[in-house]
């Protein structure tokens, strides 16, 4: 009579215990059906910002901030996307943020919201090995110097709001859209003087393409990188819709990656990525810049 009673026991428990997993099961699913999914886009580049492997994998200094500040959000499920249509595609609705090392300007802050920034950009004069390092745009145009830059990009911008204030000591400017390579060359032979790149992407040039016995980085003063950056365009952010739900998901992708900047895990993955602070300073993540 025992046996049975103790075989009943086992029985009750078993059945016990399976309806707790089966609670468990259906509560997790219930969970997970009732996250939100966040539709996010990347180009894939600049490197090493944003890298993606042969298997499509995706890494970088971008990317790993990324990946944390949604993992503080779990009522989130996130599905991240390479994509040439990063920009225009969170513009039409398609993507809810775009993750691409995105700096400031007024045209772009018209139509997108800008997140609090994760990296603070580290400017870099590129010239050819040898050269007397330049210290600032006055030492270029002193010099005669003339910059290789894409129309349009941070750098021609500055330079020609420089060569507008000061019409006795313009920079020349060679606009081009050759590859960097071949940029690289034309510094090398004294073609062009100079290229100016933010730092870790700089130095993937010069070691991408084996310019290390021709090419030599010079870090660029504060004064020049406030006149590259326009003040503003010195950090990079995540660009979101300019609607409600934009708002709302900045605000709470905000709240994250101010507490990243506070509890150090921001410094972290810059030393991980870079060996150096890129950090913005803590006054960054007081107020949004649009």
């Amino acid at each position: 009579m025992k046996k049975i009673t103790k075989i009943a026991s086992l029985l009750a428990l078993a059945v016990i215990f399976a309806a707790f997993i089966s609670c468990n099961k259906k509560s997790a699913e219930s969970s997970d059906s009732q996250k939100k999914t966040i539709r996010a886009a990347t180009k894939g580049r600049p490197v090493p910002y944003i890298t993606v492997d042969k298997d499509g994998k995706l890494d970088g200094y971008d990317i790993a901030v990324f990946n944390e500040v949604f993992s503080r959000l779990p009522q989130y499920t996130v599905n991240l996307i390479v994509t040439d249509d990063a920009l225009t595609g969170v513009l039409s609705g398609q993507y809810d943020i775009s993750v691409n090392n995105w700096s400031y300007n007024d045209k772009r802050a018209v139509s997108y919201y800008y997140s609090y920034p994760y990296d603070k950009i580290v400017y870099d004069f590129m010239q050819r090995k040898g050269d007397i390092p330049l210290t600032s745009f006055a030492d270029a145009a002193e010099r005669g110097y003339t910059l290789a830059a894409g129309p349009g990009n941070n750098v021609a911008n500055a330079v020609e709001i420089w060569n507008e204030n000061h019409p006795d000591k313009k920079i020349k400017i060679e606009y081009t859209e050759a590859d960097t390579a071949i940029i690289l060359q034309q510094i090398a032979d004294g073609k062009v003087d100079f290229m100016v790149h933010d730092h870790p992407i700089a130095l993937n040039y010069i070691e991408t393409y084996g310019a290390e016995d021709t090419i030599e980085l010079h870090p660029v003063s504060e004064e020049a990188s406030v006149q590259i950056a326009n003040l503003k365009a010195v950090y990079s952010y995540y660009l979101l819709p300019k609607d409600e739900k934009g708002a709302q998901l900045r605000e709470e992708v905000n709240k994250v990656l101010k507490e990243m900047h506070d509890d150090g895990t921001l410094l972290s993955i810059s030393q991980k990525y870079f060996q150096a602070d890129q950090v913005p300073e803590s006054s960054n993540y007081e107020k949004t810049i649009n």
